[in-house]
């Protein structure tokens, strides 16, 4: 698991939506949001893990959450998820 807050974010919103395009995320929920999460997968394709990004409504505040090769059985995209919407409040405001 890797959690990484970048502040101040040094990029754009447009390269944001630019990378959440590539890595196939979906919207993180309102009450996460804005940001994304994403599948990780191996060489083979094969989904072993999620990770989210999320910002400020500025852009100014980037706070990245990776999961790779977690528990399985594991929903780590509803893992990612809940991350954020714990840490946004204390990182991102």
């Amino acid at each position: 698991m890797s959690i990484e807050l970048y502040n101040p974010f040094d990029s754009t919103l447009e390269s944001l939506e630019y990378t959440k395009t590539k890595d196939g995320g979906s919207d993180l929920p309102s009450n996460a949001g804005p940001g994304y999460s994403a599948p990780i997968k191996d060489a083979d394709g094969r989904i072993i893990g999620a990770k989210a990004l999320a910002w400020t409504e500025n852009g100014t505040k980037l706070l990245t959450i990776y999961i790779a090769r977690g528990a399985p059985g594991r929903d780590h995209r509803a893992d990612i998820v809940e991350f954020v919407r714990q840490l946004r409040p204390l990182l991102l405001s």
